[in-house]
């Protein structure tokens, strides 16, 4: 072969190519302004309360009205799932030279284990938290969230009020099928619950079924109109987070899009599902994350843990091999089940 290098000529080492897949925070961070909680144990309870408007009674002189019934509520119960993330290291690994490794300044095994650890404590962090956006972003657009796993096959349902599915005959971009009525619809419905929508989180495909609508060009902010067309947006500045694209005005509210993607290229999956529409309002940004207590042993001693991130190191002498696991615990937990509303229109 003409282009074949002897192993005993002398040449140049390239810097590692490297290539990573785009991660999203949005789902876990945005709607996720309150605080988190830690938890003492693995399983977690709430009461729902359900307190409407109050009306006082007439009465007449020298009467005394009946007593209101204090307001019911509903006690839930959730066992915080487990996901973990693995990553062995064996000392077949450390014999042979990493990426980006010359031949003429190799390493020790020992140093080609801190690089490795290394990138084995940020890849496990970074699976843990790719996991718990998935988890966000499927209770914040579904209110479900299938636990499917090792051992594992239930389904949490967080019984979400307000998610609407039109019919294939009322979807939008059907002929006579009006969007700005569904949406003034929805924002009412959420106004009638005491709630202020602030703005839309859409799929880049119901942003594009809108703009069909020469009547929702014109409600559109003039501020962001040139030459009757929509003013192009700025590109966000992160990956995952939404796009502003433009101001309506009846409803009022700002309409951004959201596309951001997970899992491996063969089966790439959005965070937000390409028929969907989320109204949000600033009630809806205050759900937080909780982190149920898991259970281990250190040193042939039981220890329980709450936290974000928890890791663990085993080593075996004999097999010449460590390992490293990170665990959590995470769950989203609403601040107010009502606060927002989904809907899938296409």
């Amino acid at each position: 072969m003409a282009n074949l290098i002897s192993r005993n000529e002398p040449r140049t080492q390239l810097p590692v190519v490297v290539t990573v897949r785009p991660k999203s925070r949005f789902w876990s961070t945005y709607p996720f302004g309150g605080a988190s909680e830690f938890l003492p144990t693995d399983k977690v309870e709430w009461d729902r309360v359900l307190r409407g408007a109050p009306l006082a009674h007439f009465v007449g002189e020298g009467l005394t009205v009946e007593p209101t019934e204090r307001a019911p509520f509903e006690t839930d119960e959730i066992t915080t799932p487990k996901y973990q993330y693995r990553k062995v290291l064996s000392l077949r690994e450390l014999k042979n030279r990493l990426p980006g490794e010359t031949p003429y300044q190799s390493k020790t095994a020992e140093q080609r284990a801190g690089t490795l650890e290394a990138d084995d404590e940020i890849e496990g962090v970074e699976a843990v938290a790719n996991l718990r956006e998935v988890m966000c972003a499927q209770f914040i657009t579904t209110g479900v969230i299938p636990i499917v796993g090792l051992g594992v096959n239930r389904v949490v349902d967080y019984m979400l009020p307000n998610r609407k599915a039109l019919t294939l005959t009322d979807r939008w971009g059907q002929p006579n099928v009006d969007p700005i009525e569904d949406m003034k619809r929805w924002v009412a419905e959420l106004e009638d619950l005491g709630y202020t929508v602030t703005e839309a989180i859409v799929s880049p495909e119901v942003w594009n079924v809108m703009l069909r609508f020469q009547w929702l060009r014109e409600l559109l902010d003039i501020r962001r109109i040139e030459m009757g067309l929509v003013q192009p947006a700025q590109p966000a500045a992160e990956y995952g987070q939404y796009r502003y694209m433009a101001t309506l005005r009846d409803p009022y509210l700002d309409i951004y899009t959201q596309r951001s993607m997970y899992g491996p290229k063969s089966a790439r999956k959005r965070h937000l599902p390409a028929n969907m529409i989320v109204l949000m309002t600033a009630e809806g940004r205050q759900n937080k994350m909780v982190f149920g207590a898991y259970d281990f042993m250190v040193n042939g001693q039981f220890r329980t843990i709450s936290g974000e991130f928890i890791r663990e190191d085993f080593h075996d002498d004999r097999a010449a091999k460590k390992e490293v696991v990170f665990t959590s615990r995470a769950m989203p937990m609403p601040e107010n089940v009502e606060s927002w509303l989904v809907a899938s229109v296409i």
